[in-house]
């Protein structure tokens, strides 16, 4: 079965008459009907329409799915699970790309591509969300329960609260703030003025200290790389870097899953013209040796930065190489025009300094069986662990020097 429109029971309208196929929302929207697709080039350009408009990141994007699906797909086993919501006029309002995945004997509903990308969730149009309410949201995923094919967990992980000051419809499921920080600083001034607001006038002085310190070793400078054979070079050093520094941590290095630095690669060289994102690495060098790396997805204006990495030698890094170059690639993206710059999760000192944005994702995990709510028992009690340690500055202290010698790698 490749694309197929289906019944999903009666759903409720404002005229109070009633249609099959449909579910009904407030006005301007007064139905949608629902369809499922397990191809993803068979919505290709619906997606790419939808996504010019919708409230959505890169990392909902068609491009950035289909790199996932061209190389990583096989090995993570997860099927394309994909709904699309047309309005009563055949207008797309909304594709929810899921994906169902087998873990054990259990099957999961997750968002496709969801474990490599910093924000999950669907693409929307304004006109849905604005029409769509609390209890229809609930009645809707009552019907696309019924579409899709058996799943036992439905875990829907990292999305975001709020899309473009409407609240994220998915996120009317049970849910649970994710333990991790997210950060985004607001571009609304040229450089200068930004940095002064943003950092005070010792934070700025020992930002020169700490580039002085770094250039006794030589000449540093910085630099970004869109495409070519400095890019290709960029982005391999980040990877040796990156797993170097998992390896030294004790964490698990996902650029050794089967097909992810290859899609790293393809999203490094993604332009705006034919992917609507322009991807690019940024370096800072000393000499000619990188001691950081950056890779960076331009979307709608705004820069979110994915991976970045550092040199492994320990006297470079004394001088935070990393903060440097973070401060370096924001001043470009400053230059540039861009509107905002997303630093992604974590809790780290010089990304909270400097954003004026901090928010948590939203975790959603729910059985849709037996064998469901007891998978999802213990999966909610490792969420919630999680969260206690990483507040907890003393347990994640611990945490972190045991992982070092070995634990949960």
């Amino acid at each position: 079965m490749n694309l197929q429109d289906t019944t999903t029971a009666t759903g409720i309208s404002i005229s109070g008459v009633t249609r099959p196929n449909v579910i009904a929302t407030r006005k301007p929207l007064q139905e949608i009907s629902l369809a499922y697709v397990e191809e993803l080039e068979l919505v290709c350009d619906e997606w790419q329409a939808l996504e010019k408009d919708a409230a959505n990141t890169p990392f909902q994007t068609y491009a950035w799915t289909h790199a996932w699906r061209c190389h990583v797909h096989r090995a993570a086993e997860a099927d394309p699970a994909i709904v699309v919501g047309k309005d009563d006029r055949g207008n797309v309002q909304f594709i929810l790309p899921f994906a169902i995945r087998k873990q054990g004997p259990a099957k999961i509903l997750e968002w496709l591509a969801g474990d490599h990308a910093s924000y999950t969730g669907a693409l929307y149009t304004k006109q849905f969300l604005e029409s769509i309410t609390h209890d229809n949201t609930l009645v809707l995923w009552s019907r696309i329960k019924k579409l899709l094919p058996h799943f036992d967990i439905s875990q829907f992980l990292a999305q975001l609260p709020t899309l473009n000051g409407f609240k994220n419809p998915m996120t009317c499921l049970s849910h649970r703030e994710n333990a991790s920080t997210y950060y985004s600083i607001t571009i609304d001034a040229d450089w200068e003025t930004l940095h002064q607001e943003r950092r005070s006038r010792s934070t700025r002085r020992s930002e020169r200290k700490r580039e002085r310190l770094l250039g006794e070793f030589g000449p540093v400078s910085f630099d970004v790389h869109y495409d070519g054979p400095d890019l290709e070079r960029a982005t391999e050093v980040m990877f040796s870097q990156k797993s170097a520094r998992f390896a030294e941590l004790g964490i698990n290095d996902f650029l050794n899953e089967p097909g992810m630095t290859d899609f790293y690669r393809a999203l490094t060289k993604m332009t705006e013209t034919a992917h609507g994102i322009e991807g690019f690495v940024s370096t800072l060098s000393v000499g000619d040796n990188i001691v950081g790396a950056l890779f960076n997805m331009i979307y709608k204006n705004k820069n979110f930065s994915l991976v970045s990495s550092m040199t492994t030698d320990e006297k470079m890094r004394k001088p935070s190489p990393g903060e440097i170059l973070m401060r370096h690639t924001l001043k470009h993206c400053c230059e540039a025009g861009l509107e905002a710059y997303d630093c992604g999760g974590g809790n780290d000192i010089y990304k909270d300094s400097w954003s004026d944005v901090k928010f948590h994702t939203l975790d959603s995990v729910t059985p849709n069986s037996l064998l469901g709510s007891t998978y999802t028992s213990g999966f909610k009690g490792f969420l919630a662990a999680k969260a206690q340690i990483k507040q907890s500055p003393v347990l994640w202290k611990t945490f972190k020097n045991l992982r070092k010698l070995g634990f949960w790698s």
